[in-house]
């Protein structure tokens, strides 16, 4: 009797698939590959600390880091240059801009101890905080930050202190390369008929450029007056993305602690912020409680560390909005200096004492 080869054709589809899969394992795809969106902030970052790293070399500027979500992307030392009554601003200070798509607290540890470890001098961090991040359920700790951010070293390191959840999507994405580089088919077909292959390269890649030009801040959130229609609608949708059975969770908190316990093991003063949001979309805080929960528990954590908070949904005036969650990067102007009138004062103050 013949064996029926049919029945191994399955099984020899699904061998050839794993093959396929395992292409994606190339360094190319890891160092290299470029699609569009959340990976070109990760991919970006990575150079920047080397580019930062050389400027320390070269300039006895004392540096600020702004780290955070997307919320923080307009952290830029452009804020300085149009700041006609204190030049000096320019002369002493810049911004190096590591803020990240959907960045959770733990992606901003990592990036601490990446550029501690390069034994460059940091001497102010502004970091954002966005409350939707510390809920676990939603998680931002596995995609993007896991799965597009972070290295075996920080995973074993801290796998305590990350959910089983996103511990099994880690492991998902080493079986399955394809996942962690999460092949975008209608950008590749796109690309292939516009003849813009070039594009998968960051070399050449156009969006990697624009973080380029600068210290990895994005200035494209601007807009010169509120659309009211469309902030009401934003707010609406983001609400019902983002705190949709909502839980306050302790991960974050545990990966925030580090961040500031690192930072004053290192002398490196930090300013815990939270970002203004449009008022629609605000109302979430005031139904979730978080003035009631989840602020005085940085405020705790700034206290304990000898650090800062600011709310700027409080000690902001500026109401311009890109969208909901996003101010007009119009706003940073003032937020900036703001902050720096803080770390000036606190400056001065350490001197008398």
């Amino acid at each position: 009797m013949k064996p029926k080869l049919f029945l191994f054709y399955p099984l020899l589809f699904a061998f050839l698939i794993f093959l396929l899969d395992k292409v994606f394992l190339m360094d190319y795809f890891h160092s290299q590959f470029l699609q569009t969106g959340n990976m070109i902030y990760y991919r970006h970052r990575e150079d920047l600390i080397e580019k930062l790293r050389k400027f320390q070399e070269e300039s006895s500027k004392k540096i600020i880091l702004g780290l955070g979500d997307s919320r923080s992307y307009s952290y830029s030392s452009l804020a300085f240059e149009l700041n006609k009554e204190k030049p000096e601003r320019m002369e002493n200070y810049t911004i190096y801009n590591f803020s990240a798509p959907q960045a959770v607290p733990a992606y901003s540890l990592f990036i601490l101890e990446k550029i501690l470890e390069k034994k460059v001098k940091i001497n102010t961090i502004f970091l954002s905080l966005s409350p939707e991040g510390f809920d676990d359920k939603k998680r931002l700790m596995s995609q993007p930050f896991l799965r597009l951010g972070a290295d075996d070293v920080f995973f074993q390191k801290y796998k305590n202190l990350i959910p089983e959840e996103d511990q099994y999507e880690y492991f998902l994405d080493k079986v399955f390369a394809l996942r962690k580089i999460e092949l975008n088919y209608p950008l590749l077909l796109n690309r292939l008929k516009t003849k813009k292959m070039n594009q998968y390269n960051k070399a050449y890649n156009e969006e990697m450029l624009i973080l380029n030009i600068y210290n990895g801040e994005q200035l494209s959130y601007t807009t010169y007056y509120n659309d009211e229609e469309k902030l009401k609608k934003d707010s609406l949708r983001m609400g019902n993305i983002y705190f949709y059975n909502f839980e306050i969770h302790d991960t974050q908190f545990q990966f925030l602690e580090k961040i500031l316990s690192l930072s004053k093991d290192n002398d490196i003063h930090v300013y815990l912020i939270f970002p203004r949001v449009y008022q629609d979309y605000r109302k979430n805080f005031d139904k979730y409680k978080l003035y009631q929960e989840w602020w005085p528990r940085v405020l705790g954590l700034a206290e304990n560390y000898g650090m800062s908070a600011v709310d700027f949904n409080k000690e902001s005036t500026c109401d311009l909005f890109y969208d909901a969650s996003h101010q007009s990067t119009i706003c940073y102007y003032e937020q900036i200096n703001y902050l720096m009138e803080k770390e000036e004062n606190r400056l001065r103050s350490e001197k008398i004492k």
